[in-house]
């Protein structure tokens, strides 16, 4: 007997490693395991961007006509989800289509009146879409199935189906060999479900109360499993990784011991965060996500959240402390909020030295608590995806264009930019506080077009230009040379920790006639100071250090080996060697050009750099 085929498609917001189709890898191992539906029905799943058309998602899907198929639905693909639909149902009448995901289970109703769907799935699918395909396989009704809603349907909380409480029932989509994690360039992980906390503006806050937690015996096969498969970087899914803090901590020691080289991003709260927990993170390759998103606990408890600012930056020093990677998140527009009091939280975060700080609009989402207080509050936002704020009693139009022009000045400058490492020499320097800093440069940049495309080296250049037009006109002008040096460093280390570690096969073995290339981590500075005199800077101030030494050109290489950014110093017949490497010209042609005529000093150094991958072998 002939399989009906079902297609599950994941509609991404664009292509990244976080761009990987869990749930629909989920939804596959779930149906797969089950004999009576496996027996009967043939499940695969497919991935777009938000990049592909309608009409090139439809045409690509249809290309076998499938029997049903079957969205995951998010603010940022709902409308382009919508149009597939059409097109599809349009031509192919006889095809079954339904939806799920986050839109899915906020607004079931409006999503199933907005598109030809046959059905749409609010809440968790494993269980409720086997219900599902086995009615269907069997061609019996789908009324009455909690979580089903069809054309016509009316809410009725009473009728949703439970989540699942036991989700060690569930098969792992890694495990089952239902996802091939070598496939990916990241992943998503799925540690547990559920969040302990009611914040007002997340998603998470609905649904069921507390944590449901994967067995830590799953976490080691799947980890073993990663391992083996070689991957990368994994961004865990759990909304608050550490609120358990003695499993986060057993799961921790388990990750160094099973998957110690693969690149880890988690969410965390401060509240759960000791010395011995940011020591577990600092001997990871990991990063951290810390929600802080105001820094004044009366717009906070708005959406029922709380701090004391003081308490919070003292947990925050255990991670700088440790040395562990982090960043935090900022929220403008939120109830009670006002671009004042925005610039003051972010005043407050950078004070706080993170690695990166992401910066937010508020979105009203639906399913939200906000969504049902926004007439309350009187918050006048988008009534379709994205559903950000448009204005507030506390935020107008024109405060919140100006706190997007602050945000995009972050994310160029301190963010893609890589400030963490020296901002605050310059803003000590100047007397300025963050804020009033990255307000003048929104300015400094708002006649550039389409500055969030600029590349890591371009921002490197625009940051100098910038800090010394300031230092200038503060009277600080003799003082930029060492300034300048130092930004310099700090995004080439940006950079080279960006471009990733070289994972191509090295050789040392090579002649005259060899042509080598720099590997894509590698920068070669001219620095106007030494090197190991600019790392007093931060211990001495500027005008100290000018006391202290003088101007002595050095040359440093900035590298990724396997994923560690190093330096090293070298002499001026080293950097213009290494300057020379653009992988067309002969070591032979190199040196005769640079009338070097003695090789072992040569072949010593370049034996090293292709070891350290500082240098390949075209």
């Amino acid at each position: 007997m002939k399989k009906l085929t079902l297609k599950l498609v994941s509609i991404h917001i664009k292509d990244s490693p976080q761009a990987v189709p869990l749930a629909a890898a989920a939804l596959k191992a779930q149906l797969d395991s089950v004999d009576s539906i496996n027996r009967k029905l043939d499940v695969s799943f497919h991935d777009y961007t938000i990049d592909n058309s309608a009409d090139f998602i439809a045409e690509d899907i249809c290309r076998h006509i499938p029997d049903m198929i079957g969205f995951s639905t998010y603010l940022w693909n709902k409308h382009l989800v919508m149009e597939i639909c059409r097109i599809i149902k349009e031509k192919f009448p006889a095809v079954l289509l339904f939806a799920g995901g986050a839109e899915a289970t906020a607004l079931p109703l409006t999503l199933i009146a907005s598109a030809p769907f046959d059905f749409i799935i609010k809440g968790e699918g494993e269980i409720v879409l086997t219900q599902v395909m086995k009615r269907l396989l069997n061609a019996d009704q789908l009324d009455g199935i909690p979580g089903v809603f069809l054309k016509g349907a009316k809410l009725n909380p009473g009728k949703d189906q439970q989540p699942v409480m036991d989700l060690n029932s569930l098969p792992s989509p890694f495990l089952s060999g239902t996802m091939d994690p070598s496939r990916y360039s990241g992943l998503w992980w799925e540690l547990s479900r559920g969040c302990p906390f009611k914040c007002g503006f997340c998603f998470e806050s609905r649904g069921v109360a507390g944590v449901r937690q994967i067995s830590s015996e799953r976490i080691r096969r799947e980890l073993e499993l990663f391992e083996e498969k070689k991957v990368t970087q994994i961004f865990v899914l759990d909304p608050t990784f550490n609120c358990d803090i003695k499993r986060a901590k057993n799961i921790l020691r388990m990750i160094r011991k099973t998957a110690p080289l693969i690149h880890y991003t988690f969410e965390i709260r401060t509240e759960f965060i000791d010395r011995e927990i940011a020591g577990l993170f600092a001997a990871l390759h990991c990063s951290l996500q810390v929600g802080l998103q105001s820094a004044h606990p009366e717009v906070l408890a708005h959406v029922n959240r709380t701090i004391d600012p003081v308490k919070y930056a003292k947990k925050i020093a255990l991670l700088n402390q440790a040395g562990a990677i982090f960043g935090l998140d900022l929220i403008y527009g939120l109830p009670g909020d006002t671009p004042d009091g925005f610039q003051e939280s972010l005043n407050y975060a950078l004070s706080l030295q993170p690695n990166h700080l992401d910066i937010f609009p508020l979105a009203v989402i639906p399913g939200t608590a906000l969504y049902d207080q926004a007439e309350s509050f009187l918050l006048n936002c988008l009534k379709d995806a994205p559903y950000t704020l448009i204005s507030s009693p506390g935020f107008s139009e024109e405060g919140m264009s100006q706190a997007e022009d602050l945000k995009n000045a972050c994310e160029i400058f301190y963010n893609r930019g890589g400030a963490a490492g020296w901002m605050f020499m310059a803003l000590e320097t100047l007397a300025i506080d963050p804020a009033d800093f990255l307000s003048d440069f929104a300015v400094y940049i708002s006649s550039w077009k389409e500055t969030l495309k600029l590349t890591r080296e371009e921002i490197t250049v625009l940051q100098s230009s910038f800090v010394e037009e300031q230092f200038t006109k503060n009277n600080k002008k003799k003082l930029f040379p060492v300034m300048d040096d130092i930004i310099k460093i700090h995004g080439a280390l940006n950079r080279s920790l960006y471009a990733g570690p070289q994972v191509k096969a090295v050789s040392s073995s090579f002649t005259d006639e060899a042509v080598f290339s720099l590997s894509p981590g590698t920068i070669s500075l001219s620095l106007k100071y030494d090197f190991d005199d600019l790392m007093t800077v931060g211990e001495l101030t500027f005008e100290e250090f000018l006391d202290s030494y003088s101007p002595q050109k050095s040359y440093l290489v900035v590298y990724n080996c396997g994923g560690a950014v190093k330096t090293l110093t070298i002499d001026i017949t080293l950097s213009r060697l290494l300057r020379s490497f653009t992988g067309s010209d002969s070591l032979r042609q190199i040196c005769g050009r640079n009338k070097i005529e003695t090789r072992k000093k040569i072949y010593e150094f370049l034996n090293y750099a292709v070891k350290e991958q500082i240098i390949q072998i075209r």
